[in-house]
């Protein structure tokens, strides 16, 4: 495993976008339905501790984007070679990994938490869209 492959700067920008897409996307976007299908009320939301959430909804986009940034570039395809990444192929793999991985493990587990497919949609949407923005970031900046 080769660490000094990735592009740490580009690692912190990916978890930056994956934050900030979250703040449109449970925002103005989708956040009313978002929080109708999760059963928060607004006096919920105002008194939750939102430092500590959004502290940790950050360091878990940064965990995100060092793990994608370990699949691109850490395990190279034979010993000693450059791994090689296109933007086409970091949207492609990001893109890959939310249709088929993220979108079918939170379905199961909506399906069994009884929760609606539209939250179902709109959650497994989100990833979908920010591990194609992670992996477009990396793969431009490598």
């Amino acid at each position: 495993m080769d660490f000094s492959a990735i592009n740490w700067l580009a690692v912190i920008v990916a978890a930056v976008a994956f934050f900030a897409l979250g703040a449109l996307w449970y925002g103005p976007l989708f956040g009313k339905p978002w929080q109708k299908g999760v059963g928060l009320s607004d006096e919920e939301i105002k008194s939750a501790n939102m430092g500590k959430l959004f502290g940790s909804a950050f360091i878990f986009a940064l965990i995100i984007s060092v793990g994608m940034a370990m699949f691109f570039f850490a395990f190279p395809a034979e010993p000693g070679s450059e791994q090689v990444m296109t933007m086409e192929m970091g949207a492609m793999y990001g893109i890959m990994t939310g249709v088929f991985f993220l979108f079918p493990s939170i379905s199961m587990n909506y399906l069994f938490a009884r929760k609606s497919s539209k939250l179902m949609l709109i959650d497994s949407g989100y990833h979908i869209v920010a591990y194609t923005v992670v992996g477009v970031i990396l793969a431009a900046w490598q």
